[in-house]
């Protein structure tokens, strides 16, 4: 097993080599490579959340494949496409790996490349797309059999990294996506879905990629985290996501069940309205830096399954900073002080939270409190996802308990949706009022550009580092938790190990 012991450990101090060598327990995992998996959220969907894959996640199943990968060092690594070449800021002409066979037994060509991107992610998942990839209808076209030009909307060198994600999938024009008909070229075909709750998929002989183990997989719905341990201890499930934090200390202590945690590409922090009084003072922003505790919201709320933050991005990513950031040590003092000097007249403050945010109403308990100790009072709302879209499309809050993932080893957009004017978080107020939510403008926008645009990793990373630092230094956001998260197994597995990005773990190596 590939195992970095600054990313990714094996919990409770066993040593690493998988998950193999240790008594089991009663296990749903088949002498014939059958295994049960119960990722953190529903692999069947919700409502029309994957109707693009029939109610099927793209998501860990498997099941269907994007031009390009992402490494376990964050970076873009060939996958259907055997190689890529930028010919000029906008153009990247993609070579496809040839003999890549789909599950109906048809080879993948560039026809079929095109019709994905044309068809089905550029003219049915909506107008998101176009910025999230930069690329507009039309502007994928077939050069020959093996080979594909994309033409960006602007420069954008991040743009092999974003698309190695399992929503940029590649299948052919006779697949019907929305009737459940998948056709993908993964390592693992889909077969069936029973009673909205779990799916199931089986080996693929001629996958491209090699051997594959497993001849069957069965994903569960379980999104409780009670309900997902409790079917992992009671051996109905083999594998589990994010066992409950209440319970880790127990199954570190078994010696049938073994536990991994790795850092993700995500990160949890609170941002901050910087155009609404009065948090539109930035020294009352740095005030509430200086009040928390970041290390206490890990031990605590968290159980040790995180790392305490210091900026916005997670450092798994490759021009995240860190180090190079100013640092809020918890200094109630200082907090005080600044707060004293600020335009703070005692007026609360408002501070949403998502009512599904994992441990979000104990974290935001602990952040009421250290702000009342310095002299700010806070009124916590605790509401459902349209509701807490809807008060900050409208600017009206102070606080948001929130975060940002990459699902893709390209986390460009991180940086742009959350802190440049025109990304997603601020572009309707700063078109209508000409303000924004977290966006500093001016030299931060520049920057961001400046990063986002550039082929040079070292300008690159230079350039995304300095619009860090700013944002830092005017406390737009107060950093929380690097997220980890854990996965759970039935100690006789062996062959898995943890991705930085969950949805990107892999399954073709399992075996008991």
């Amino acid at each position: 097993m590939n195992s970095t012991l600054s990313r990714r450990r094996l919990l409770g101090g066993l040593a690493a080599g998988g998950f193999a060598g240790l008594a089991g327990c009663a296990s749903s995992a088949d002498a014939d490579g059958s295994f049960t998996i119960i990722p953190h959220m529903d692999p069947t969907g919700s409502g029309d959340s994957w109707g693009s894959w029939g109610g099927m996640t793209p998501y860990w199943t498997r099941v269907v494949e994007p031009l390009v990968w992402g490494s376990d060092d964050m970076q873009p690594e060939p996958w259907l496409a055997s190689d890529w070449t930028a010919t000029d800021d906008t153009t990247w002409v993609f070579e496809l790996r040839e003999g890549v066979t789909f599950h109906n037994g048809a080879e993948m060509t560039a026809d079929d490349v095109v019709h994905s991107f044309e068809e089905d992610i550029l003219a049915e998942r909506g107008d998101f797309v176009y910025g999230w990839l930069h690329l507009e209808p039309g502007s994928v076209t077939k050069i020959d059999e093996y080979t594909v030009e994309f033409e960006n909307t602007e420069p954008f060198s991040g743009f092999p990294g974003t698309i190695a994600h399992n929503m940029i999938d590649i299948q052919p024009p006779e697949a019907d996506r929305r009737a459940g008909d998948i056709i993908g070229t993964g390592p693992f075909t889909f077969e069936e879905k029973t009673d909205g709750q779990q799916l199931r998929v089986e080996r693929f002989a001629d996958y491209w990629g090699g051997d594959v183990e497993p001849t069957e997989l069965t994903f569960r719905a379980a999104e409780d985290v009670m309900t997902r341990t409790d079917l992992l201890e009671s051996g109905e499930a083999d594998i589990i996501f994010d066992p409950a934090k209440s319970r880790v200390a127990s199954l570190r202590d078994r010696d049938d069940i073994t536990l991994w945690s790795t850092q993700s590409s995500g990160s949890n922090f609170v941002s901050i309205n910087l155009y609404r009084e009065p948090t539109d003072d930035a020294d009352l922003r740095r005030a509430l830096n200086y009040a928390i505790s970041q290390t206490e919201i890990v031990d605590t709320v968290l159980e040790g399954i995180g790392e305490p933050a210091r900026g916005p991005i997670s450092t798994v990513i490759d021009w995240a900073a860190d180090d190079e950031l100013p640092s809020y040590e918890h200094d109630r003092d200082t907090a005080r002080e600044l707060v004293e000097r600020s335009s703070y007249d005692g007026k609360e403050l408002s501070c949403l939270v998502k009512n599904d945010m994992d441990d979000g109403r104990d974290i935001v308990q602990i952040l009421q409190s250290d702000f009342e100790k310095i002299g700010v009072d806070v009124d916590v709302e605790v509401l459902e996802d349209a509701a807490v879209s809807d008060r900050t499309d409208r600017g009206e809050f102070h606080l948001e308990v929130d975060g940002s993932q990459s699902n893709s080893p390209a986390a460009d957009y991180i940086m742009w949706e959350n802190f440049h004017t025109m990304g997603i978080s601020n572009k309707d107020l700063y078109e209508t009022e000409g303000t924004g939510l977290h966006n500093l403008g001016g030299e931060v926008d520049d920057l961001i550009e400046a990063g986002f645009q550039s082929t040079d990793p070292d300008e690159k990373r230079e350039a995304y580092v300095d619009a860090q630092r700013r944002i830092m230094e005017e406390a737009v956001v107060i950093p929380l938790f690097y997220q980890e998260y854990t996965v759970a197994a039935d100690a006789n597995i062996d062959g898995f190990d943890l991705h930085p990005i969950d949805r990107l773990v892999e399954w073709r190596t399992l075996k008991t």
